[in-house]
């Protein structure tokens, strides 16, 4: 996968956004008050921007795969001597 430096945590950032607003959104619904939604939606927005992070860090510290080169005799095992009989 090669993705550009940040995305996920770009959007990350957009989907905790997102989470906040409607952490709000449905907390005023249920009848909350006002400060206790807007310290929730925070908490909100702050765990899922924490999750992006972290997820982007785990990808871009993760070295890439390398193709394993197929019948390279360099690179086979050693061979082990035969013991003397």
């Amino acid at each position: 996968m090669n993705l550009p430096p940040y995305t996920i945590a770009r959007y990350g950032v957009w989907a905790a956004l997102a989470v906040a607003a409607l952490s709000v959104w449905l907390g005023l619904g249920a009848g909350q008050p006002f400060d206790y939604a807007i310290l929730r939606s925070v908490f909100f927005f702050l765990i899922v921007t924490v999750m992006a992070f972290a997820a982007e860090a785990v990808l871009l510290t993760t070295p890439p795969c390398l193709p394993h080169a197929q019948g390279d005799a360099s690179e086979a095992p050693p061979q082990s001597p035969e013991p003397s009989k």
